[in-house]
């Protein structure tokens, strides 16, 4: 039996979601290919690459932005290819089953954690077994909504395998150099499963992964790690995880392998900030870590808790980036913007924030009620009328939108602008910015350095660029420094 799974971007970067799956299929030993969507003749692409590959089965994940896309993908491989059976998977079909099989382009979703469905499912397929045995399914019999009980996350993560990275092509591991960590990076994940209660993300993450959070152990990890080392010569890592920082004998412990173990390589990480540990940060930071994402989403301690749902005070935030900027760690700060009752005042406050902070980088967003969520549930009278939730794309968290929000919208897009601007990964006075105002900064620029010229697959491009945008930059930085004048948080 042969699968192909689809993802429906440009393969620029691993999907590991994709991945996993992947890997057990061809572990289970069925001949499975990942391939990514190009930004234009789409139709063709999957033509091409289903007419050379012949699968059996084509699966597609799906997240709810890009549903019509997967939906006119799996259309046209229906009219084209009739006797392939497309199956889903992702946190649209998981939360919307019955929705994303109504039309029947798709053939049957899996929902939630897809490792051990998956492979149950290929084999009842492939022996013609009844589907309704099968845990964590949704399919349509006749004119019948079934539903299955649904699967048991898997307890033991180890049990895995690692991640085949044959399944992407060498571009993708090799041209990837994110800043500003080494070269080349790949991603990597060490947990799964989220105890918070977030408005704008749960249930559905609860749904997929959990509540209860599980870990793979810090031995399984470093093995992994040091594969890909001594395999693709890596340099850098984004971590992947939700909550990276939740486990903090876990950290200890895994800082301390790297240390102890001469793990020379620059990593990133995920982490949600409450009651924050100096100590730690710090063997993070001596452990090689070179940024780490905290969310405090607002500036507006009452859109943060009473509508977002966060559960994290103004405090525990300053005190977080304080420790950061003492011990020499960048951090990013996620930001996001027109939520739900938010007046100018939230806003002020946010803008209050940023400034008090100054993050070394900025993600920014605009409030998005994702359908599955909690968010989503109490605002859909107003979603449903809303010129900004036209159509799936829209639910897009960079796409503008905004709800039950009065503020200005040419305001808020003047805003969301100035910050990309001023604090993007891309932006050239803020790379500037790091050199000339952070010590630390430049001896993390030197190490990325070293890996982009000397790595088993030097990659200049990034070296040229980052020169340039220092170099260019700095003219920017020194007639906008105020700017980034850092008040006493």
């Amino acid at each position: 039996m042969k699968v192909i799974l689809v993802y429906l971007e440009p393969l620029d970067n691993e999907p590991l979601g994709l991945m996993y799956v992947g890997t057990v299929i061809k572990k289970a030993g069925y001949q499975v290919k990942i391939i990514g969507l190009p930004k234009r003749n789409k139709e063709r692409y999957v033509f091409k690459e289903i007419y050379e590959f012949s699968p059996d089965i084509v699966g597609i994940s799906i997240p709810t932005p890009l549903v019509n896309i997967a939906q006119n993908i799996a259309s046209f491989i229906k009219k084209n290819f009739p006797k392939i059976l497309i199956i889903a998977g992702g946190p649209h079909p998981t939360i919307m089953p019955y929705e994303t099989l109504k039309d029947r382009n798709i053939d049957i979703c899996i929902l939630g954690e897809a490792e051990i469905t998956v492979i149950e499912l290929l084999k009842a397929i492939s022996e013609k077994e009844d589907l309704h045995k099968i845990k964590g399914i949704a399919f349509l019999k006749e004119d019948k909504f079934i539903t299955t009980p649904p699967q048991d996350f898997i307890e033991d993560l180890d049990s895995l395998p690692f991640v085949d990275r044959e399944l992407m092509p060498k571009n993708v591991i090799y041209r990837r150099a994110g800043y500003p960590i080494g070269n080349p990076c790949m991603l990597l994940i060490t947990g799964r499963g989220c105890p918070f209660n977030c408005s704008f993300c749960q249930p559905t993450v609860r749904k997929m992964f959990g509540s209860k959070p599980r870990r793979r152990s810090v031995e399984n990890v470093i093995e992994e790690i040091i594969q890909l080392k001594n395999k693709y010569g890596i340099n850098g890592l984004w971590i992947n995880d939700d909550t990276f920082l939740i486990d903090r004998i876990w950290i200890n412990k895994f800082c301390d392998y790297l240390i102890k173990e001469k793990i020379d390589i620059l990593w990133y990480a995920n982490g949600r900030i409450n009651n924050p540990d100096e100590g730690i940060l710090k063997k993070m930071r001596d452990a090689g870590c070179v940024g780490l994402v905290m969310t405090p989403e607002t500036g507006s301690q009452r859109i943060r808790n009473e509508i977002l749902n966060k559960g994290i005070s103004d405090e525990e935030i300053f005190k977080a980036y304080r420790i950061c900027k003492k011990i020499g760690l960048p951090f990013q700060a996620n930001i996001m913007f027109a939520s739900p009752t938010e007046t100018e005042e939230d806003l002020r406050l946010s803008l209050s924030l940023i400034k008090k902070i100054q993050p070394h980088f900025m993600n920014l967003s605009y409030t998005t009620a994702l359908p599955g969520t909690y968010l989503y549930d109490k605002y859909l009278p107003e979603i449903e009328k809303s010129i900004y939730y036209r159509k799936y794309s829209d639910f897009d968290i960079g796409r503008f939108k905004k709800l039950d929000c009065d503020i200005n919208d040419e305001y808020l897009k003047k805003i969301h602008r100035f910050f990309e601007k001023y604090y993007d990964k891309t932006s050239f006075r803020n790379r500037a910015r790091h050199f000339i105002k952070y010590p630390y900064f430049r001896k993390i620029l030197y190490k990325r350095w070293k890996t982009l010229i000397f790595s088993k697959h030097p990659n200049l491009k990034h070296l040229l660029y980052d020169f340039l945008a220092i170099f260019l930059g700095s003219f920017v930085y020194f007639l906008n420094r105020h700017i980034y004048s850092e008040e006493n948080a």
